[in-house]
Formats: structure tokens, sequence, C-alpha cells
């Protein structure tokens, strides 16, 4: 494996993430709007729902299209996230506001994690590569397409789980709790 397959399966992992929390906030858009007007940027569920659709888009974009532009345009987007968590952890604000219902509160994760995708995807942008073009030539059999593709959405869970339920467990740790209380997923109907 190397540097630019690495490169490719973080970029195809943080493009899938943008999708998701795109979907997040299109069906729940409630948490991003309250966020963006506490920070005060345009209010308003309808601001929340372009914004998730803007990563729906972008995500798509990056996973069926590929190429310099889109990546550069999810570095940009994952930038201006890692600022939107450092202003929302500098506030000690509760909710990140990331993946609609399914709450966090904004830590230095968010800010490293979103910074982290944003060079990776400058990295992709300067490798002239697509997650698309990337599977159809890391991997010369229907096997190994799958097992990689499936690689990437173990990777996108994982990075979900570090920005959703890892923040909340050290907040609760830092707070003196054996447990957290809540590791819950709301979208799911799942209560703890």
């Amino acid at each position: 494996m190397t540097f630019v397959d690495i490169t490719m399966a973080l970029y195809a992992a943080g493009s899938l993430l943008l999708v998701l929390a795109g979907m997040a906030k299109l069906a729940f858009p409630r948490p991003a709007a309250d966020l963006m007007a506490t920070l005060g940027f345009p209010a308003g569920v309808w601001f929340a729902r372009l914004a998730g659709g803007t990563e729906v888009v972008l995500g798509i974009a990056v996973l069926a299209v590929g190429g310099p532009a889109p990546a550069m345009a999810a570095a940009g987007v994952y930038a201006l996230f890692a600022l939107v968590a450092l202003l929302a952890l500098s506030r000690g604000l509760s909710s990140c506001g990331c993946f609609g219902q399914v709450d966090s509160p904004p830590s230095r994760i968010h800010v490293v994690g979103n910074l982290f995708f944003a060079i990776v995807c400058v990295l992709a942008a300067g490798a002239g590569s697509s997650p698309r073009i990337w599977v159809g030539t890391a991997a010369d059999q229907p096997v190994g397409r799958v097992a990689l593709v499936l690689a990437v959405c173990v990777l996108a869970g994982l990075v979900f789980v570090s920005f959703t339920a890892l923040p909340e467990w050290l907040r609760a740790r830092s707070a003196g709790r054996r447990s957290p209380e809540t590791f819950r997923v709301e979208a799911a109907g799942l209560r703890r």
C-alpha cells in the first residue's frame, strides 16, 4: 500500500462522511441551525438544509467525478468546519451540530479531525486522482473492489464515532463519571 493509496482511502472516507453529515442536516437541520445562529452565521433551518445539501452534492462529486476542483472545495469545507468547531469549542457550546440529531459536544477532536481531512483533500487534489479512479485501478478483481469499498465505509464509520461518541466519552470522563450517560443514536430511535 502506497502513500497515494492511504491518501485516497482517507479522501474517500472523508467524502462519504460529507454525504452522511449532509444527509443528517437535511433530515434534522435544527442542531446545525441553532449552532449557526449562536455563532452569528445566517440562522434558520433553510440555511442548515442548504449547507447539508451542499455537503451531499460535494461529497458525491468527489466520489463520482473526482479531480482537483472538488478536492479543493472539500478542503475548503473541512477548513470551514474546523473554524466553526474551534469557535463552538471556545464558546463552550454543548452541540457541534455536525450530524443532525446525533449530538456531540464540540471538541479538539472536531478541530483536528476537520483540519486533517482538509489536508487530505489538498493532498488528493495534488495527486490528480479520485476515489472512483483509485477504486478502479487499485483493486484488480471485483472481490478486491468490494473489500476496498467496505474498508472505506468502515473507516468513515470510525471517523463518525470519533467525531460523535469519543468527545462525549471524554467529556464524561473528565467530569469524573465512570461511564458516559449518553451514547445514543436518536436518529435510529435508540436511547440509553
